[in-house]
């Protein structure tokens, strides 16, 4: 591969170099009718890139003497823990930049892991920030990670600005940075298997059912009888339509109401779903006007990528809140292509900002994938031969679509059944195998195809 490495990167990294102004950082423009990101140096690219370059997958049982034998055994720590300062972890991102970059990819996506230092690869591939600020994804709340912040609270807001203060530092000088990602899939409402689990239609919103049990004094509890307040002509109806003891001498009052933190059983069901359904809104407008404005102040020169949100998961109370507040709207979608790209067209039209698919894939469980399956094995491949003729009929399609900027590949090593679990508990996808060797079947094809993905969206109409 290094022998064409340097033709490789002349070709696709951005068509035509060095044409756009070159402000220092990444940025977006729309030239022509078509948008592109906009490297430092003012040539236009699409991000095609790569997720789960994370230690776990290379130090499994099953190949984790092969990663050492090869990197350095300087790659874990005395403890056995991946050990990120070591001339083993340097040796190992190289090669990874150098697989990535001669197979057509250009970007770290979103699930690097944080355990890396990015001073091992911010000066040689474009890259995304993680921020992370709340817990909001519906893997992370069933494995205890929570509760959801009060969006409305001075301590959220002085959390925010610690974890960004803390971000931006490491990443706001940097040229390849392409921007700061927030959380991972948020849960804006339950999924239909989560609500017949639970047996409950009308309480299907996670951040409102995290608000009302709150104190009298919250801030997130205020805002919610604020809201009420405002749709009811007094206390008693909102009392009532909620379900809440009312005292025959005193009534009640909105202190009162406040203390209450069992909001389960509503009386008046529908009144109960539109009262949450428009203080969602008002939850989102906070949540993005936050990060904004505190990334702007610590870094003004970067793109905001805002959350990582399901295709199917940017609803309507989400749209304005998104158009507002960030710059690349980033979705995580799976296919087929034109299924995703009616929803895509539906985000497009209501925000009128580029978008990427920052997660996604086609997958095929093998022989040692039995137990905990593939991701992407829901897009029904039958081969690998097929993930690839999914995967260059999915790029096309999204090159073809002048809003659509990128597309970061869900999978890079192939993850087998003994290994440590990620964020899933689904094997992880991979066009090399445990052991660094390519599937060829896929890699020809990706070779190929990905090295012609800019200029396919130049002829995008």
């Amino acid at each position: 591969m290094k022998n064409v490495l340097p033709f490789l990167l002349a070709t696709f990294l951005c068509v035509p170099c060095f044409a756009q102004q070159a402000t220092g950082y990444i940025h977006v423009e729309q030239i022509d009718g078509v948008w592109w990101f906009v490297n430092a140096e003012g040539g236009k690219f699409v991000s095609i890139g790569v997720n789960h370059i994370e230690p776990h997958l290379w130090l499994a049982p099953y190949n984790k003497s092969a990663t050492l034998k090869k990197y350095g055994t300087d790659m874990v720590d005395a403890d056995g823990h991946f050990n990120t300062h070591g001339d083993a972890a340097q040796k190992w991102i190289n090669a990874q930049v150098e697989v990535s970059q001669c197979l057509g990819f250009n970007t770290f996506g979103k699930h690097t892991h944080p355990a890396i230092d990015p001073r091992l690869y911010q000066q040689q591939i474009y890259y995304i920030a993680s921020l992370d600020t709340a817990p909001l994804a519906g893997w992370q709340q069933r494995r205890g990670r929570g509760p959801r912040p009060d969006v409305f609270s001075a301590d959220f807001r002085a959390s925010v600005e610690r974890r960004v203060e803390q971000v931006t530092t490491l990443h706001q000088d940097q040229r390849n940075l392409i921007g700061y990602l927030y959380t991972d899939v948020p849960s804006w409402v339950m999924g239909r298997a989560e609500q017949a689990e639970q047996n409950d239609t009308t309480m299907i919103y996670p951040w409102i059912n995290a608000i009302l049990p709150l104190g009298e004094s919250s801030p997130g509890k205020r805002k919610w009888l604020e809201h009420l307040a405002s749709r009811y002509p007094d206390v008693e109806a909102a009392a009532k339509a909620w379900g809440m003891p009312i005292s025959p001498t005193y009534g009640i009052s909105w202190d009162e109401l406040a203390r209450q933190v069992d909001w389960t059983n509503p009386n008046d069901v529908g009144s109960a779903k539109k009262d949450m359904a428009s203080f969602m809104p008002i939850i989102a407008k906070q949540w993005y006007a936050i990060h904004e404005e505190i990334i702007r102040r610590h870094d003004p020169n970067h793109l905001i990528l805002g959350d990582k949100n399901m295709v199917m998961w940017h609803h309507d109370f989400v749209l304005p809140a998104i158009k507002e507040h960030v710059d690349v709207v980033c979705v995580q979608a799976y296919g087929p292509w034109e299924r995703d790209k009616q929803l895509t067209d539906m985000i497009y039209q209501a925000t009128g900002k580029p978008i990427f698919n920052g997660d996604g894939c086609f997958g095929y469980a093998g022989s040692n994938q039995q137990q905990w399956g593939v991701k992407g094995f829901r897009t029904g491949a039958t081969s690998v031969e097929e993930v690839a003729s999914l995967y260059e009929g999915m790029l096309r399609g999204m090159m073809s679509t002048p809003y659509y900027i990128g597309w970061h590949h869900c999978g890079y090593l192939e993850q087998w059944d003994a290994a440590e679990r990620g964020d899933s508990p689904r094997n992880e996808n991979g066009f090399l195998d445990p052991f660094e060797q390519p599937h060829k079947q896929w890699t020809d094809v990706l070779q190929q195809v990905n090295h012609q993905a800019a200029k396919l969206h130049e002829s995008a109409r």
